[in-house]
């Protein structure tokens, strides 16, 4: 769930992420969804389920474009009214300008449902621009290779700065379309920085042979065959903060203005 993925370091830093080149120069538009009230189970895009739980809020936008077809789409509502609050369910078209436009709304008032489940349909029309497919070259491969190094120095310096400068551009490039998760991976990014600054916080050596490349949109993420992590942190002794681990299955990269870069952790 969006709303609840931001309780830990790892829960952030091992997911995909992220948005595209300059602006100005990028058409691309994406498309996000958000709630605001209560009780709301499930919400499906064209029979898909994107979201779903006993009781969920949206509150972190979901990035919802690759459930979506250009032209007719269908929004899909479960939920129970609350007698006191109403539901809205909203779907944004975002772009780098920066500009959003509310594409679809669906809302139902306080005491709607009478304390019963319902399901609800809302059609609505959206234009999706999607971007060329990603070709992998071997020097994008070698040029990746050469980021996550860099990466795993900076861990094992220790460098709270260093991580940070890191993402820096994929904060700068993403935070015109996405600033609410701009926000919290700020935050994620200020807890990494202190679990760096632990005096049992090590790094243990690091394999770059065997590695696999997988494209997802215009992401490339990094993974071991047999999905233990790309890079690990010693486990630290009992008691001593070794929950306090650093050891991603998965690290992302993009290619902004010509150079691979991490890419954040939002899943586009």
């Amino acid at each position: 769930m969006a709303a609840t993925c931001a309780k830990s370091l790892l829960c952030i830093l091992v997911l995909l992420l992220t948005l595209p080149a300059a602006a100005g120069t990028d058409p691309t538009e994406y498309q996000f969804l958000w709630s605001d009230g209560a009780y709301l189970h499930r919400v499906a895009l064209n029979g898909a389920t994107v979201a779903s739980g006993a009781a969920i809020s949206i509150s972190l936008p979901l990035y919802i474009s690759k459930y979506l077809v250009d032209g007719h789409n269908e929004l899909e509502v479960e939920y129970t009214s609350d007698s006191r609050v109403g539901l809205t369910v909203a779907v944004e078209t975002r772009a780098k300008e920066p500009r959003r436009v509310e594409v679809a709304r669906f809302h139902s008032p306080p005491g709607e449902s009478r304390g019963a489940s319902v399901v609800k349909t809302l059609a609505f029309t959206v234009h999706v621009h999607p971007q060329p497919p990603l070709h992998l070259t071997d020097a994008d491969r070698e040029a990746i290779l050469a980021v996550l190094q860099s990466y795993y120095a900076t861990l094992v310096r220790r460098d709270g700065a260093g991580l940070g400068k890191l993402y820096a551009k994929a904060m700068e490039e993403d935070a015109p379309i996405y600033p609410e998760g701009i926000g919290v991976f700020q935050w994620v990014l200020g807890d990494s920085q202190r679990m760096l600054a632990a005096p049992q916080f090590h790094m243990k050596p690091f394999q770059r042979t065997g590695l696999l490349f997988s494209i997802a949109g215009q992401v490339v993420v990094v993974t071991k065959p047999d999905g233990t992590p790309v890079v690990e942190s010693d486990a630290g002794e009992p008691g001593d903060g070794a929950q306090a681990g650093f050891n991603p299955e998965s690290v992302a990269f993009e290619k902004y203005d010509g150079r691979w870069y991490l890419a954040l952790p939002f899943g586009f």
